[in-house]
């Protein structure tokens, strides 16, 4: 009974190294209260007096896990209450800056005292599965008025009132119910809402965002609710808001390669006057831009978030009662031959088998008897009897071998086809009605608990109860040969066996199914920790997520144990049932004295004694067959999962000649996430010819990227449709091989080959789960590189450079117009500059193109929706 709990203490075990990171070993953490709130650094060091933040050193500080890159050499000095931003080119170090101040990388020289509180908005966002509210109170208690305040300055006022519920309404895993531009400004109310902290990083949460709300969110947020503390922006875009930072940071190759008030760092980097500091915005401007909402603020969302809400994760099915015999016949249907043929070979395999092994047995006995005829019968052979002897040992070897071999063969077989049937259901099942609404802890359970039952436990238990069954059967049959009268005694007690096994297998498969049940929030709120860490650390939630662990573990846990526990009890039962067994026996042996002869009794004996402990192994296998078919239960009941239509009828295409012209026609299309939503596209239609260049705008949420997802089809349309070159679809094909002379090629066009080459492992390089050891801008960088190595004749960027630096973006557009001449471009962008060169531009509101036509026709219309977001952009070409 220890090393089942052993197990589950080591899932506690594990979390907690991963939540404490490297906070202590990095740095030293002090209460503000000492000497006022700041970072103090020595070597790599924010130090400070009691009005600063101050870094001077020569520092080292490598990410572990980013192995490949350092920061070296940083100084820097900020004082109490300062804004300060950060900007410079893809692999700079910007957001290597910000992890360092936040215990994320290992400090090899100088030290690091940072004093104070720190809120953190990651650049990669993360979202709980939670609600709205939940995510942005991030364990703060509720105060209406701060709550309502936040929520105004990180512009989600009109959102809310957009979502079913309000801000009641569950987000989902990984945020899915969300766009990227309302995932960033939750993160960014989270940060906001934190009721006490001195510093706040901001590692560019504005560009998921257009500039409207970019402007609202600086004013009322980082110069409004944080004017009192030191914000630190990295920034990526919108560098029109430089000319308000009181120090900005040029970072470059890890080191700081500017630091000062903007005016000196345009005069040290002229280059970046001439290619931020464009359009003179006007910060009064942008108070009028964003859509006005009449509500005074969120009441209604958080009243409306106060009903019932429809739960968008489902609690998981879980089927009661004993395990249904059609489960298993499926389970040997799965081995590809009828599942009942299966079971009676496997039956006729083992009875045959353990008749011949009685045979064996009984054989000595049987020469024995025959040895007084040695010397009267001259017919008698002893090698006749060894010879039979051996021939039988031989037979029950290889019956023994040729049982268990066709057992586990079929086993196995079995646990491939269920493990490739679920697979392609998987990959089968729609994103929106499927994984939107699954826990990727369900369905790593599955994958990992019950494929391992199937593949691990199950062939060993089936071994063990066929082989005990033939054994008793064989033992009941030899001891009712010798008396019946004990055949009769074996009857009542065998009954109570059945009747024990049967009214323990209810509770048993109950608690297994239960077990199985709890570990999936375990693997959840496992994979939830590990993406947000960065975050956590930083809100010093550690004790909190170790608590939240703790209890999901614990009723893992009591469910495991109390099914160990169970099965303990079942063992005490039957060792006091197999005991009076014994007694019975031994107690007609003795009174029968001289009716039996001593081999006879011998014999009896000796197969009672087996009898009673292979009946009590069958009962207790029977139970862990039992358990452990409660993971192919759940496993079959994935074939429920929802499929795409026409999933089965698709016919491959050859990628590679269509689609030939790359024309696309939008037909009053609509699309719905799920059924029970309302629509996010509505009535779309859009005529794009082969070879078009189309530019997608819109305010966030207004269903830019729900375009891009109806076009591939990732969700089924409500009506309408999408034609691409006839009424043909594209069949992708992701495994294409190329030429390192073409990944090269392709390497230097998005401009990263200069960053692979001072890698010394080149195209070797390993790129860690998620790309973890490449920075978001790489990451960007590569996916457009892939575009690119694919040559389609339709490509579509959603966001593509959202995170590289403005200088980047600009050559990577004139890559993207000069090798994609010919082909069909949808770009989906915040940035205006990246889609003035297209030939026409749609403009999405609420689901709908509201605005279509060339950007000189749509510039020309001064009241047009486009004409606006133009006006108000931070790019050169609008000074």
């Amino acid at each position: 009974m220890t090393w089942p709990l052993s197990s589950k203490t080591a899932d506690v075990v594990v979390v907690t190294p991963a939540l404490e990171g490297n906070e202590v070993s990095t740095h030293t953490l002090r209460e503000a209260s000492e000497l006022g709130f700041g970072v103090d650094c020595n070597g790599l060091s924010f130090s400070r007096s009691s009005s600063s933040v101050r870094a001077s050193m020569p520092a080292d500080v490598r990410d572990e896990e980013r192995r490949s890159f350092r920061l070296e050499g940083v100084n820097l000095e900020i004082d109490n209450g300062s804004l300060v931003m950060i900007i410079g080119t893809v692999v700079a170090g910007k957001s290597s800056l910000l992890n360092a101040l936040l215990g994320e990388m290992t400090l090899k020289r100088g030290s690091l005292d940072l004093r104070g509180d720190v809120s953190y908005v990651s650049q990669e966002t993360w979202i709980r599965n939670l609600n709205v509210r939940d995510n942005i109170l991030f364990g703060e208690s509720f105060d209406v008025e701060r709550y309502e305040t936040v929520l105004e300055a990180s512009e989600l006022t009109m959102d809310l009132r957009a979502l079913p519920h309000g801000d009641r309404t569950e987000i989902g895993e990984r945020g899915i119910n969300l766009s990227g531009g309302q995932k960033a400004r939750v993160a960014i109310a989270r940060a906001m809402y934190r009721s006490h902290y001195d510093v706040l990083l901001l590692d560019d949460p504005l560009s998921a965002v257009d500039s409207h709300v970019a402007h609202g969110i600086f004013d009322k947020c980082i110069m409004g609710l944080a004017k009192s503390k030191t914000p630190i922006l990295v920034l990526n875009s919108h560098y029109d808001l430089l000319n308000r930072a009181d120090k900005v940071l040029v970072m470059r190759d890890g080191t700081i390669a500017g630091d000062g008030t903007y005016e000196e760092v345009m005069a040290m980097f002229p280059e970046l006057d001439m290619t931020h500091n464009c359009d003179n915005h006007d910060p009064t401007q942008d108070k009028q831009a964003p859509v006005k909402t009449s509500a005074p603020a969120t009441g209604a969302q958080i009243e409306e978030g106060t009903e019932d809400s429809q739960q968008l994760i489902q609690e998981e099915d879980r089927i009661k009662g004993t395990v249904a015999s059609d489960v298993y016949k499926t389970y040997f249907d799965e081995s590809g031959m009828n599942g009942l043929v299966v079971i009676f070979l496997i039956v006729v395999f083992y009875t045959v088998s353990q008749a011949v092994r009685v045979v064996v047995d009984w054989w000595p006995s049987h020469w024995a008897k025959n040895m007084p005829r040695r010397d009267v019968d001259p017919t008698y052979s002893g090698e006749d009897f060894t010879l039979w002897y051996v021939g039988l040992i031989m037979l029950a070897t290889v019956l023994t071998l040729g049982r268990a071999l066709y057992l586990t063969e079929t086993c196995v077989r079995t646990s491939k086809n269920l493990h490739n049937d679920l697979f392609r259901r998987v990959l089968g099942a729609p994103v929106n009605r499927y994984f939107d609404v699954t826990p990727v802890g369900r369905v790593l359970n599955r994958f990992s608990n019950d494929l391992d039952q199937v593949d691990s436990v199950l062939p060993k238990d089936y071994q063990i109860v066929a082989q005990h069954a033939s054994m008793a059967l064989g033992s009941f049959v030899v001891s009712a040969f010798v008396s019946y009268w004990i055949a009769v005694a074996y009857i009542p007690i065998i009954v109570v066996f059945v009747v024990t096994a049967r009214y323990f297998k209810k509770t048993s498969c109950e608690v297994k199914r239960l077990e199985g049940v709890t570990r999936t929030p375990v693997y959840n709120l496992f994979s939830e920790t590990l993406s947000g860490l960065q975050t956590i650390r930083a809100f010093k939630m550690q004790d909190t997520f170790k608590l939240l662990n703790k209890k999901v573990v614990d009723e893992n846990a009591n469910m495991y144990i109390t099914y160990w526990s169970a099965g303990r009890w079942l063992a005490a039962r039957l060792d006091m049932l197999s005991v009076v067994i014994i007694v019975i026996v031994t107690a007609y042996l003795v009174s029968t004295k001289g009716q039996l002869s001593a081999m006879t009794a011998g014999l009896s004996l000796t197969y009672s004694l087996m009898l009673t402990a292979v009946v009590q192994w069958v009962t207790r296998a029977v139970d862990h067959v039992d358990s452990a078919m409660t993971s192919v239960e759940r496993l079959l009941h994935f074939r429920n999962i929802p499929q795409e239509e026409d999933a089965s009828d698709c016919t491959p295409l050859n990628s590679s000649v269509w689609p030939l012209q790359g024309a696309i026609k939008f037909d009053n299309l609509c699309l719905k996430y799920r059924p029970e939503l309302p629509l996010v596209l509505r009535g779309v239609r859009m005529d794009i010819r082969g070879g078009e260049k189309v530019g997608i705008c819109g305010r966030t949420g207004a269903g830019k990227s729900s375009l891009m997802i109806a076009l591939f089809r990732i969700c089924e349309y409500d009506n309408g449709s999408v034609t691409i070159d006839g009424p043909l679809r594209e069949n992708l094909n992701p495994f294409g091989e190329y030429s390192d002379t073409e990944i090269w090629t392709v390497l230097q066009q998005v401009h990263m080959a200069d960053s692979l080459a001072k890698w010394s492992a080149g195209l070797d390089f390993e790129v860690s789960e998620c790309g973890d050891n490449l920075s978001v801008g790489q990451r960007q960088l590569v996916c457009i590189g892939r575009a690119l190595l694919k040559n389609s004749k339709i490509v579509v960027l959603d966001e593509g450079t959202a995170n590289v630096d403005t200088a980047t973006d600009a050559l990577i557009q004139a890559t993207i117009r000069q090798t994609f001449a010919d082909k069909t471009v949808l770009t989906i962008a915040h940035r205006i500059n990246t889609i003035m060169h297209c030939n026409k531009i749609a403009v999405m509101d609420a689901g709908q193109v509201v605005e279509f036509g060339s950007p000189a026709d749509l510039l020309a219309q001064s009241e047009s929706i486009f004409a606006s977001l133009a006006k108000h952009s931070e790019e050169k070409f609008l000074c």
